[in-house]
């Protein structure tokens, strides 16, 4: 049984070692975001520097709005967070001399059944652990999903805006 207990210990280690990969992959996806964030922002205010009027005006206000809330997402998906780490909360160390106390109240193998029950535990930290970074990576995905949607209105109206200004300015 302890084999079938750490072959699934390994998988779900894996698994706890994709949702710290996964944060950081998020966290890098905002970074980008910002950039293009701060360009679109830098165009828009370029744009207003040159006193545009009518529709172009209008559309670069509505740019102005989408790139504040995004960066408000942008930045709520870089918020740090605590993501559980490997180590139990209890050090396992500590654990051993109470479970060959327990287990040595009975005849059978102490050792298996020491280091069955430790890997059990491991388990359910893993689980738990899991569970938690899953969390945060949900709403982390969550902000930097609105983050590119706000982002992505802001390009649509930067774009409108170049298409308007090169039809209605004099050469």
């Amino acid at each position: 049984m302890n084999s079938v207990n750490e072959k699934l210990l390994a998988e779900l280690t894996a698994k706890d070692d994709l949702a710290f990969k996964l944060g950081d992959t998020l966290d890098v996806k905002a970074s980008i975001g910002l950039v293009v964030i701060t360009f679109l922002g830098t165009q828009t205010a370029y744009f207003l520097d040159k006193h545009i009027s009518g529709i172009s005006h209008a559309l670069q206000a509505a740019s102005v709005v989408s790139l504040v809330i995004a960066t408000i997402f942008s930045i709520m998906e870089l918020w740090p967070q605590k993501y559980l780490m490997i180590e139990p909360e209890e050090n396992s160390t500590s654990r051993i001399p109470e479970l060959i106390a327990h287990y040595s109240k009975y005849d059978e193998e102490v050792e298996l059944n020491v280091l069955g029950q430790l890997i059990l535990e491991e388990i359910q930290w893993t689980n738990q652990r899991i569970a938690a970074n899953k969390s945060k990576n949900g709403r982390k995905a969550a902000w930097l999903e609105w983050a590119f949607r706000t982002t992505a209105i802001a390009i649509g109206l930067n774009a409108a805006t170049l298409v308007l200004v090169w039809f209605t300015h004099p050469f």
